[in-house]
């Protein structure tokens, strides 16, 4: 097995790490072994056509991991304040408490920011859960993506 191979098997498996872990971005690492695999083996074992495949669901991951959480808080009835809470306290959240702050501080944010519009805490807590739901459903799609793509790219490995 060559270097490229091996390389592009660590970023695979660096790959479905970082779709469980926020603070690594799992389906570009995923990626870029798959291009890694495309340059040390070929077009005859990894397609140009397998490439862009994975690389349009990878970017549509990209999109859905900022859009998922806000989204999931609208959907549960956030205002705008509960969206600008949920933004603010994920920022602060990463900074502070890296690697799970980002969820706990849109939780917290989403809150914050319902009841500082009016909100009681029930319907606050109902925006917070949205925040949840959103980051949890882009961590249960990156994974799905980075397994298939380890999949396809052991199978080609090998």
């Amino acid at each position: 097995m060559d270097t490229l191979s091996i390389i592009g098997a660590v970023f695979v498996v660096l790959g479905i790490i970082g779709s469980i872990v926020p603070a690594l971005p799992g389906p570009i690492f995923g990626y870029i072994g798959l291009v890694l695999l495309f340059f040390a083996k070929g077009q005859e074992v990894v397609s140009s056509g397998s490439l862009i495949a994975f690389g349009v669901v990878m970017a549509a991951l990209l999109a859905i991991d900022y859009l998922a959480p806000i989204l999931g808080a609208k959907f549960f009835g956030a205002s705008r304040m509960g969206l600008l809470g949920a933004i603010a306290g994920a920022v602060v959240g990463i900074f502070f408490f890296p690697p799970l702050g980002i969820f706990l501080g849109a939780f917290i944010g989403a809150i914050i920011g319902e009841m500082h519009g009016g909100k009681n805490f029930k319907g606050s807590l109902k925006a917070g859960f949205g925040v949840i739901l959103g980051s949890v459903s882009v961590i249960i799609l990156q994974t799905i993506f980075s397994l298939v793509l380890a999949y396809y790219f052991f199978s080609k490995l090998f």
